[in-house]
């Protein structure tokens, strides 16, 4: 049975009929008998059902139905109120319900609660042991009282006090209503359903609610009961026949064909009971009426698979669509390759003719291309001292004590910026000597080389300050380094101050226009 199927079992007190429904259809099918025969064999037929949810539809006549009114209260304390009233009213029977109606309208405005309760707990027993032993998905346990609230409003049949008698395979339900909320429900049995028999206790039933009602002050005095009879075929004839309209109650004759058309039944015209028209409500029922946890808990374990299944069609199909999605790109990539590889061959083809059309050079091409790409790399790379020197104006216009007397400036490899270029006379050429070939990176191959500059200077000063010399030099080295790129080293102060050397003067001489020599080295690397 598949996922979208369902089998419904209709449970009177003398037997248990099953159902198959599928898209509005319902056919009936096995009858088991109310005893361990039909106990046994119903067991039997449940092998196999573990992936089809299962309703359970109980037309009983022991099915009661108690008005009361609790505190309105929420929360937990409600539900606990409930529990307490429901115990007190049905101590002997778990199946049992609560259903809230309305509020009073006067005093503490307390909530109107309808408390009904299947209380033949061995009738129930064996069915639902067997249902339990084969592990069957039970969606719920349903009342056909309490589903006629929803078919009231299905068929569009609701009143201020109505009595909806509806003829079942279990024998005559009368259900009371005041607007789409009922007060009260009660089974008569049939000794047949041929039609007489129907008609003559129809007729002697509905009066007999009627007095009931208006005795137990559900029917306001004065009312008129309005009663509604469903019913086919011969029947709806001689109940025309037998039902007399009085002041205190009026009937009203709906046929079953009717009645199946509006509730979207398949072929409404084979309908004689009403039990099809309860069984083609309870897929739309939101919650059991009566079944416990315990006897749910497969429909719930079914659920869950149902809920891995669909997620597990929808990966799969997410997976083939996106394989499907890379198979088409692949594909389309493997085409636009091709055509790329033809091109490509194209333009290789038309390359050779371009060449052997071409004069004879002394030079191949590949030797051409190597040095525009030099000579490009030359022209990007090639060191100039206009940076350098940039820098170094900018500092003497704020420090004009700072005067300049020679610059050097030159490139240079990482390795050759460790030597120490206190003599600029230790880079030039040796007569005699054979000067070797300079290397690639002094001219910017393959990135800029490091520039050097080297600043004899001097600091003018009107009398002998060495101090304000030092701090002259210092502040001039700090302008310069403010340049990031640029590694500054005073390489000869104006005066050597360390330890191991020999301070000598004259004690009262004072020499003006004194001239403070120093030695600077400036080395800027290049941006990476």
């Amino acid at each position: 049975m598949g996922a979208f199927r369902k089998q419904l079992f209709y449970l009177t007190n003398d037997q248990l009929t099953t159902y198959q429904g599928e898209k509005g259809n319902y056919s009936a099918g096995l009858s088991f008998p109310n005893d361990e025969t039909g106990w046994e064999a119903f067991s039997r037929h449940l092998a196999g059902s573990q992936n089809t949810p299962t309703y359970l539809l109980a037309d009983l006549i022991e099915e009661d139905f108690q008005l009361d009114s609790l505190p309105h209260v929420l929360g937990r304390s409600r539900r606990a109120l409930i529990q307490r009233r429901l115990g007190q009213l049905y101590r002997d029977t778990p199946y049992r319900q609560a259903v809230q109606q309305g509020r009073e309208e006067f005093g503490r405005k307390d909530d109107q609660m309808l408390f009904s309760a299947l209380t033949n707990v061995e009738l129930l027993k064996p069915w639902l042991n067997a249902l339990m032993k084969q592990k069957v998905p039970l969606t719920g346990i349903y009342s056909p009282a309490l589903l006629s609230t929803t078919l009231i409003k299905k068929l569009d049949l609701v009143s201020d006090n109505l009595l909806l008698v509806t003829h079942q395979a279990s024998g005559l339900r009368q259900s009371f209503f005041q607007g789409s909320a009922l007060k009260f429900s009660r089974l008569t049995t049939l000794p047949d359903h041929n039609p007489d028999t129907v008609a003559d206790t129809t007729a002697r039933e509905t009066a007999n609610t009627q007095q009931f009602l208006a005795s137990a002050r559900l029917l306001p005095r004065g009312k008129t009961l309005d009663a509604v009879i469903l019913t086919h075929g011969e029947s709806l004839q001689m109940l025309q026949s037998a039902c007399h309209d009085t002041p205190a109650l009026a009937h009203r004759f709906l046929d079953l064909t009717d009645a199946a058309t509006q509730l979207g039944l398949k072929n409404p015209g084979s309908v004689t009971l009403c039990d099809p028209l309860f069984l083609s409500l309870l897929g739309a029922t939101p919650a059991s009426h009566y079944a416990q946890t315990e006897q749910t808990r497969y429909y719930s374990l079914w659920q869950a698979r149902l809920v891995l299944y669909i997620l597990s069609a929808g990966v799969v199909t997410g997976a083939l669509l996106s394989a499907g999605a890379n198979g088409l790109e692949a594909l389309q990539h493997y085409r636009q390759s091709q055509q790329i590889a033809i091109e490509t061959s194209l333009a290789q083809s038309q390359y050779q003719t371009i060449i052997r059309s071409l004069p004879h050079t002394a030079a191949s091409p590949q030797d051409m291309k190597a040095a525009v790409n030099i000579e490009q790399m030359i022209s990007r790379n090639a060191p100039a001292p206009t940076q350098l020197l940039g820098t170094v104006s900018r500092a003497l216009d704020i420090l004009p004590q700072i005067r300049i007397d020679q610059l050097h400036w030159r490139v240079s490899t990482e390795a050759e910026t460790t030597d120490n270029p206190a003599d600029p006379q230790q880079h030039q050429p040796v007569p005699g000597v054979a000067e070797p070939a300079p290397s690639s990176v002094l001219i910017g191959i393959p990135k800029k080389p490091n520039q050097i500059l080297l600043i004899e200077g001097e600091v003018v000063s009107l009398r002998q300050d060495y101090r304000t010399a030092l701090e002259s030099v210092r502040l001039f080295a700090a302008e310069l380094g403010k340049n990031k790129l640029l590694r500054t080293e005073i390489t000869r102060p104006p005066l050597d101050i360390k330890p191991s050397v020999k301070l000598t003067g004259n004690a009262g001489v004072e020499e003006t226009d004194t001239k403070t020599r120093f030695i600077m080295k400036l080395t800027l690397r290049p941006e990476s």
